[in-house]
């Protein structure tokens, strides 16, 4: 069973590496906490940092999906099929990453995604990035989504959009693979695979 908060510090030679080669983070010996957001402190933190995520792609906070989706919080996120993942460094709040399972309106007929889980909203505040925060998260939501039956988990990305993302992404193991929804046939977007290995 994965606790709803696991505290440990960035770099601790017992937390698994996740690490390949080109990826290099800067770590500090500061704590960090990864909670599964559920109180209204959480959930408000992690609405703060959605908010800054959109922001910072220029998206319209006031109106369309992402203001419904901000209000809803923990919406798609929530168990059991979810998780709102919110990681604090020094007890202040770092970033933030959701699972969910691919909206079953949005699938291909063809791609069979019952079991594999989709990241969503990877964002680290700029003070905490290359600190190992966002690989934390990465972790983390393996861990939640091998709880959750999942075999594999799917990402979309954009390599100009979110470039500080993609050597952490190639660096834990994700695979570019074929889309797998109809609703974001976009160009440029990158179409990402990981298939996990059971619990140790």
């Amino acid at each position: 069973m994965v606790s709803a908060q696991c505290t440990y510090p960035l770099g601790h030679p017992e937390r698994r590496s996740g690490r390949g080669a080109g990826y290099t983070p800067s770590m500090t010996s500061q704590q960090v906490s990864i909670v599964q957001a559920s109180t209204p402190q959480q959930l408000n933190d992690a609405r703060t940092l959605l908010g800054e995520y959109a922001s910072s792609l220029g998206w319209d906070l006031t109106s369309g999906w992402i203001a419904e989706e901000l209000a809803a919080l923990p919406g798609h996120y929530a168990p059991p099929a979810g998780s709102l993942m919110v990681a604090y460094v020094g007890g202040d709040p770092a970033g933030v990453l959701g699972l969910q399972s691919v909206p079953q309106n949005a699938r291909f007929e063809h791609m069979d995604v019952t079991r594999s889980g989709e990241l969503k909203r990877l964002f680290v505040r700029p003070d905490h990035r290359r600190s190992g925060v966002g690989r934390e998260l990465m972790l983390r939501a393996e861990d939640e989504a091998r709880e959750r039956g999942y075999n594999a988990l799917l990402l979309t990305t954009n390599a100009e959009m979110m470039s500080l993302a993609q050597p952490l992404y190639d660096s834990l193991g994700y695979v570019e693979t074929t889309p797998y929804r109809s609703d974001m046939v976009w160009p440029d977007i990158r179409w990402m695979r990981k298939d996990l290995a059971p619990a140790a």
